[in-house]
């Protein structure tokens, strides 16, 4: 039984890249002291003293899957099983357009549905360290790694054998960056997924969060593949697309179509992300905040919150492959207690159940913000 924690955790969430600290235990208490030399000697032990069981471990990523949470999920059982662990990606619930779109564009395999896992199942976590967006039996499970790009959440670090978390752009930007420190070669199937992960959850290296080692994973594996930057852009406005296609859809898939739920201080508060054409704003609005009733009551939560970026078209219409800016963000609520919370992280409603916000914000900035109010209720 391991005696000692490791992880890497960063202080806060904030846009400094590389904001990281690494624990280790000291000589006497260590465990994995003197392990085989060779690249990535430590975690390799650390590997081998986890209790795996005897059955397949799975990898998850978070309920309602984006793309880095479903690759990062596949780019780490690639990783397990190079190292003989044997391990199989898998997602708890459907997965959206952008998702599909890639995987067909790259050419891999998306993972299989598994919607629920058996009590002392083994488990590894990436993209998320919530139990509300964890596959259903999580906590009855065995979790044994997390890797992750956002701020702690309800599952803690400390209870877990191995933690990975750095504050940057992309989970798969980590996984890849495993692959280097352990010197396991990155085949080109993988090299697809990677970088499918990063060019999404970075809208390629556009976002706020992206870091340097972002950068520098992108720019590795493009030069792999022998993609050029032009073709990855047109690659990444398709994602794009894809991502705001609501075509056929009804308001709750829409609502519910980059959905993550979270648990803290005693409340239970969803979040939606979505997007919307500036001079269709209103009433995609008054159809969302339609949806909030049934999802909070669905859902069992206190509070459900939705960020909506507001595109304008672009004045300058010279580039065909950008047709919109970002104009902002409204901030819709729903809930008893929203409209506190809401206002004091965003400003004045300009209706009930709207606010805006000059700065277009992402869901890693405001929820932080929400989980502030609620230590302070």
């Amino acid at each position: 039984m391991i005696q000692k924690k490791h992880w890497v955790l960063a202080a806060t969430f904030t846009i400094i890249c590389g904001a990281l600290v690494l624990t280790s235990c000291s000589k006497d208490d260590n465990p994995f002291v003197d392990p085989e030399p060779g690249p990535g000697a430590e975690y390799r032990a650390i590997l081998k003293s986890l209790d795996w069981g005897q059955d397949t471990t799975f990898v998850y990523g978070h309920k309602v899957p984006d793309v880095d949470a479903v690759c990062s999920s596949l780019g780490f059982a690639r990783l397990m099983r190079a190292l003989s662990y044997n391990c199989k990606a898998k997602v708890s619930s459907a997965m959206n357009r952008e998702t599909e779109y890639i995987a067909s564009t790259f050419g891999f395999a998306l993972p299989e549905l598994k919607t629920s896992v058996a009590a002392q199942t083994r488990l590894i976590l990436t993209d998320h360290s919530d139990y509300a967006q964890c596959v259903d039996g999580a906590r009855e499970a065995v979790i044994l790694q997390m890797i992750d790009h956002h701020v702690e959440g309800d599952i803690k670090d400390s209870s877990i054998p191995y933690v990975r978390r750095e504050m940057i752009g992309s989970t798969c930007t980590i996984i890849y960056e495993m692959y280097k420190e352990l010197g396991i070669s990155i085949d080109d199937e993988t090299a697809h997924i990677l970088l499918a992960g990063i060019v999404s959850d970075t809208r390629n290296l556009t976002k706020p969060a992206t870091c340097a080692i972002d950068t520098v994973a992108w720019e590795a594996l493009t030069a792999q593949l022998g993609i050029s930057p032009d073709s990855i852009a047109v690659v990444s406005k398709h994602m794009s697309e894809a991502a705001e296609d609501y075509f056929g859809m009804t308001d709750k898939e829409i609502f519910m179509s980059d959905y993550k739920g979270y648990e803290y201080n005693g409340y239970r508060f969803g979040m939606g992300s979505l997007d919307c054409k500036a001079e269709e704003m209103d009433d995609f609005i008054d159809r969302m905040l339609a949806e909030m009733p049934e999802v909070l009551k669905e859902n069992g939560l206190d509070m459900v919150f939705a960020k909506i970026d507001n595109k304008v078209p672009n004045p300058d219409t010279s580039d065909p492959d950008d047709l919109f800016i970002g104009a902002g963000t409204y901030f819709i609520y729903y809930g008893t207690g929203a409209r506190e919370v809401a206002e004091a992280i965003i400003g004045p409603s300009l209706r009930e159940g709207v606010t805006f916000s000059e700065t277009k914000l992402s869901r890693k900035q405001i929820v932080p913000l929400i989980q502030e109010r609620l230590t302070e209720k």
